[in-house]
């Protein structure tokens, strides 16, 4: 969530917009055009000026066309783009108030939610030659590349006598764990580069487990998809749901563990939002529907409150409300906390908000 800090650095109101940019038809720009129109048009409707309207715009005109279903999130404060990003998939399900928002604070949680679904992993295709690496950094960002190693001998044959016959095989081995060597070395820093979250390792058996061995670390990312030979985007599928379900397994564990102990967890919206404001979430556990009433909110990160008084006890001076759920991302981004978005039947929270402290609640 640190990564969004600089979204806040400014003072409100923010422009929030959503827009899908699909483009699976012939006059894609055409399409698209009407549909910023439109979401111009509601923003207008709520006070935004042509001259915030139109830096808009000029990011949308920029946006390249791709096939296939997506979207993109917009931000602005003044005339300035604080926020752009690609979204995985279509904002056709967002409710027209959350499509186009004016506010204190960025409506970031639909972006969020969808950038859930964005898991850069990495694909390696491993032979005794080298390998073939498919990296996916989100959907449609996809890059190949080929790792060539030592070519020959690397298949054993029968070579004259026993002691040449040993001799040629070791050899061979030998080439198989430099080329395993180089590989790992490979997948570990173009693993690193993006960011990967899971490494999925495919091809020859022995070969693969020798580049296993090799990984380091990086062992942990590696995963076992229940078919090696789904397409890209099957396995893009699989993979970000086994590594959500993962970091949502552990979270949760978590939570549930220190709230039996009384010690570092938190539910509910009073004592959570009371835990944002005062930094103590380390991460936030949200099963809760993104209208989920308003908050007041002040200036800085962490002003928010349910009730005037509690903001104003604690220093803070109300700038306006805003969305809950958008005043928590704001308070979240400002504490470098984490976010676990889950469903209600994967735990039960009261008011559908929970948190891990970084501390011991008060």
């Amino acid at each position: 969530m640190g990564s969004l800090q600089h979204v806040y650095e400014r003072p409100g109101p923010f422009v929030t917009a959503y827009l899908d940019t699909s483009a699976d038809a012939e006059d894609a720009a055409k399409a698209i055009e009407l549909r910023w129109r439109a979401v111009r048009e509601r923003l207008r409707e709520q006070g935004v000026v042509d001259a915030t309207l139109d830096a808009m715009e000029a990011h949308v005109r920029e946006h390249r066309a791709q096939a296939g279903q997506r979207g993109q999130v917009l931000v602005a404060q003044d005339t300035e783009i604080v926020l752009q990003d690609e979204l995985p998939e279509p904002p056709t399900d967002l409710p027209a108030e959350d499509q186009a928002s004016v506010g204190p604070v960025p409506h970031l949680m639909p972006y969020l939610r969808r950038c859930m679904s964005k898991v850069p992993f990495l694909i390696a295709d491993v032979e005794h030659t080298g390998a073939d690496l498919t990296l996916v950094r989100s959907p449609g960002e996809i890059d190949e590349i080929r790792i060539d190693g030592e070519q020959h001998p690397v298949h054993k044959t029968h070579a004259g006598n026993e002691e040449n016959h040993q001799r040629f095989h070791m050899a061979v081995e030998e080439r198989w764990k430099r080329n395993a060597e180089a590989t790992a070395g490979e997948i570990t820093e173009r693993a690193r580069k993006i960011g990967a979250q899971a490494i999925v390792l495919t091809g020859e058996d022995q070969q693969r487990a020798l580049v296993h061995e090799l990984l380091g670390d990086a062992q942990d990312l590696v995963i076992e998809p229940d078919s090696r030979r789904l397409p890209v985007e099957q396995l893009r599928q699989e993979v970000t749901r086994r590594v959500h379900d993962a970091q949502i397994s552990d979270v949760v564990e978590e939570f549930r563990r220190e709230a039996g102990r009384g010690e570092r967890a938190v539910e509910g919206w009073q004592d959570t939002v009371e835990a944002l404001r005062r930094g103590q979430v380390r991460t936030l556990l949200w099963t809760a529907d993104d209208h989920a009433g308003d908050l007041h909110v002040g200036s800085g990160p962490t002003e928010l409150a349910a009730d005037e008084r509690s903001l104003k006890d604690s220093g803070g001076e109300i700038v306006g409300d805003a969305p809950a759920s958008a005043a928590v991302v704001r308070a979240l981004a400002g504490t470098d906390a984490g976010l676990v978005i889950t469903e209600p039947d994967t735990i039960d929270l009261t008011g559908g908000i929970g948190a891990v402290l970084r501390y011991r609640a008060a």
